[in-house]
């Protein structure tokens, strides 16, 4: 297998573990063996067991930020945000991002050592409400100077539909996000 896989490899077997044993109960000897390697040389690839998470934070940080680029893209474009875009981008946010093999098990394993690491704890509130709502404050301001939404209190919009993306993240409950999310766009759009 090429060092590239290999190191793939590394960070996949280390977020699933990380998710469901949680980060302080993980071992370096404990990745390596689940990769099928020497203990030894796990290090050829990573310093330490906080280097591979550094890692996973940044294949995080680079996937928000293609997500975002797209969807700037996409925003530039639109002359009317239609119930159902709207609907489906929001939905897409829960199962394509958030509910993603990269992203999920990501956030598994931050609200498992958020109770007693902080800096853990920081990054799961940064990763699930206080950069999604800056995002979407941003979008919502956008929209309302284009004269697409009513509301002109960007930052409680934001907040709000966040909640709402929260609610079907925690609940899985597709049906009723879609419920909320089309509420939503009724009272602003």
């Amino acid at each position: 297998m090429s060092e590239e896989g290999t190191k793939e490899r590394i960070l996949q077997t280390a977020l699933q573990m990380f998710s469901e044993r949680g980060y302080s109960a993980v071992s370096m000897r404990d990745i390596s063996g689940a990769v099928g390697i020497r203990a030894s040389s796990i290090y050829y690839y990573f310093k330490s067991k906080q280097d591979i998470f550094d890692a996973l934070i940044e294949m995080a940080e680079k996937l928000k930020a293609d997500i975002r680029e797209g969807f700037g893209k996409a925003l530039s474009n639109t002359k009317k945000v239609k119930k159902e875009d709207f609907v489906r981008v929001g939905k897409l946010f829960v199962t394509g991002y958030l509910r993603s093999e990269k992203i999920e098990p990501l956030l598994q394993m931050l609200e498992s050592e958020r109770f007693h690491d902080p800096k853990a704890d920081a990054m799961w509130k940064k990763m699930l409400f206080t950069e999604p709502v800056e995002n979407h404050k941003l979008t919502f301001q956008e929209l309302y100077k284009r004269g697409m939404i009513k509301e002109k209190d960007a930052e409680r919009i934001a907040s709000e539909y966040q909640g709402i993306i929260v609610m079907g993240y925690f609940t899985n409950d597709l049906s009723k996000l879609e419920e909320s999310l089309s509420a939503f766009y009724k009272r602003y759009f």
